[in-house]
């Protein structure tokens, strides 16, 4: 798996938080289809199956939360 930079995984978190925020606010197709977009483009940039999972792996990339006990680090 290639590793996004951190400019792209910024914008995809900022993305993904939107997008929650305006289904959150006023529930439509377009507005459940923007989030299932953005939640399914930080997965693949993480590589991760769910979106807690993108999360915490995005917030590990960033420097945020250290790796997992026994995660090898890259």
């Amino acid at each position: 798996m290639l590793k996004p930079s951190p400019q792209d995984l910024r914008v995809a978190l900022a993305r993904y938080a939107d997008a929650r925020i305006e289904d959150a606010r006023r529930s439509t197709v377009a507005t459940t289809r923007a989030t299932e977009d953005a939640a399914r483009t930080l997965c693949v940039m993480t590589g991760a199956q769910a979106v807690p999972q993108a999360l915490h792996a995005a917030d590990t990339m960033l420097g945020m939360r250290p790796p997992a006990v026994g995660t090898p680090r890259r």
